[in-house]
């Protein structure tokens, strides 16, 4: 008969002090300023990296920078938006989201 054998606890082996976190991908500070406003802190690293200009944009237009009346960079901030917010509420998974938000040149 199998059974499990219970260890020993070393608390010394599991104690870890002065740990940082290591950010993976660079993001800019503008990018990040925006995920914090908008309230998409729980998204992975890889979708903010694939919408950092969109970010950078909607920054620089928050803070007047500039205005943008071009109607496809409107259409796609809009799809940005919607495309996030449906991974967010879970009607969309993260390969489609990525896919549809990851901009082909």
């Amino acid at each position: 008969m199998n059974t499990a054998k219970q260890l020993p606890f070393h608390s010394g082996y599991s104690t870890f002090t002065g740990l940082q976190a290591v950010p993976l991908i660079k993001i800019d500070d503008k990018a990040a300023a925006c995920v914090r406003l908008f309230g998409w802190e729980d998204l992975p690293d890889q979708l903010i990296k694939a919408i950092e200009d969109d970010l950078i944009g909607f920054h620089n237009e928050i803070n007047g920078l500039y205005c943008t009346n071009d109607p496809s960079v409107v259409r796609r901030r809009n799809s940005v938006r919607y495309w996030i917010e449906n991974y967010l509420n879970g009607i969309t998974g993260y390969d489609t989201t990525l896919r549809m938000v990851s901009v082909t040149l």
